[in-house]
């Protein structure tokens, strides 16, 4: 059931035994761009859930005409499609890069690792943009959440 909270924001309460309503709202999402394969879910929606639920099984609950399988190959898919990293044997030797950089991936997890501020290490790294790095965190996110997924559900 909805209600409006005195602030006017919209409130949802839920009782034992209701069900669970969807964890975005949809209507606040592009429905523009790629669907998943046999649905007329957009490959945008799983995206939005996991970065404002950071939850792939709400999403998979909550359409389940989208496989597992569908959703790890589309977060593979952004990962390739990104254009942040780039990795080539003949640059670096190989190792993965911010695109246009010699900056390697792993230093930004590093950094943060090591307690530093996503501001820190790009105030070191100059030639990384703040659209790289929050991307290249994101597609971590997101591949990560894919692979617990997958082993949980073995």
């Amino acid at each position: 059931m909805q209600q409006t909270s005195e602030t006017g924001a919209k409130v949802v309460v839920i009782r034992p035994g209701d069900p669970i309503p969807p964890l975005v709202d949809l209507d606040e999402v592009s429905r523009d761009g790629p669907v998943f394969e046999g649905t007329d879910v957009p490959v945008q929606y799983m995206f939005e859930y996991l970065d404002r639920v950071h939850n792939l099984h709400a999403f998979l609950d909550d359409f389940p005409q989208v496989s597992m399988e569908q959703a790890v190959k589309a977060i593979r898919e952004r990962a390739r499609a990104a254009g942040v990293i780039h990795s080539n044997r003949d640059y670096v030797s190989g190792t993965p890069v911010f695109k246009g950089t010699r900056v390697p991936v792993d230093t930004l997890f590093d950094f943060l690792t090591a307690g530093d501020s996503l501001d820190d290490f790009l105030e070191g790294f100059p030639t990384v943009s703040r659209e790289q790095a929050t991307e290249a965190l994101n597609l971590a996110k997101y591949t990560l959440e894919s692979i617990a997924y997958e082993v949980a559900h073995r």
